[in-house]
């Protein structure tokens, strides 16, 4: 389970212009190694610019699909594409760091959590593996080293594997078993 903004493509705030999507150095590479070890990949992304009228629903799919056609081109099979688009105001149990996002099963086989990653810039992303039972791994692109001092600071670092980016923790990981995410 991989956050999208800062950690596969660069953070630019409300990103609704898709000429403006550029992924981050390493990261079709890391991606494109977590499928060649057998990893299923689910971009999971609060994207509340929709629920506060920053980004149209027209440019929200452009920007999906050029990252679609981006990550094609890099030949990256992505499993499944998670969005909250709420308002973090709305309450709702799908936004980050609250785990109704993620996919429970996948072509019904149900996802054994033990056994997947959540990798993401920010807090919010490495508190879901707490709530699913997956490893949480923080990355310090984006709002990674902004997010490392936070969880310092809190004492919640200790349960986080951090890497400097998206590719170095593709490499540390062993190739998956078949329920893994």
């Amino acid at each position: 389970f991989l956050d999208r903004d800062g950690t596969i493509n660069f953070d630019t705030g409300y990103l609704n212009d898709p000429e403006a999507l550029n992924l981050i150095p390493y990261a079709p590479e890391a991606l494109r190694l977590l499928n060649e070890k057998g990893y299923l990949l689910f971009i999971v992304s609060n994207q509340s610019g929709v629920g506060r009228g920053l980004i149209t629903d027209a440019q929200f799919k452009a920007v999906h699909a050029r990252l679609c056609e981006m990550l094609k081109g890099e030949k990256i099979e992505i499993a499944g594409f998670c969005y909250c688009f709420h308002h973090p105001d709305d309450k709702c149990d799908c936004r980050k760091p609250k785990a109704g996002l993620i996919p429970s099963e996948f072509e019904g086989t149900k996802i054994d959590f033990s056994h997947s990653f959540m990798v993401g810039d920010r807090e919010t992303d490495v508190f879901v593996a707490d709530a699913i039972g997956a490893k949480g791994c923080l990355v310090l692109t984006g709002e990674g080293e902004k997010s490392k001092t936070v969880l310092e600071e809190t004492g919640s670092l200790s349960r986080f594997n951090v890497f400097k980016n998206l590719l170095e923790f593709a490499s540390s990981v062993p190739p998956a078993g078949e329920k893994n995410a």
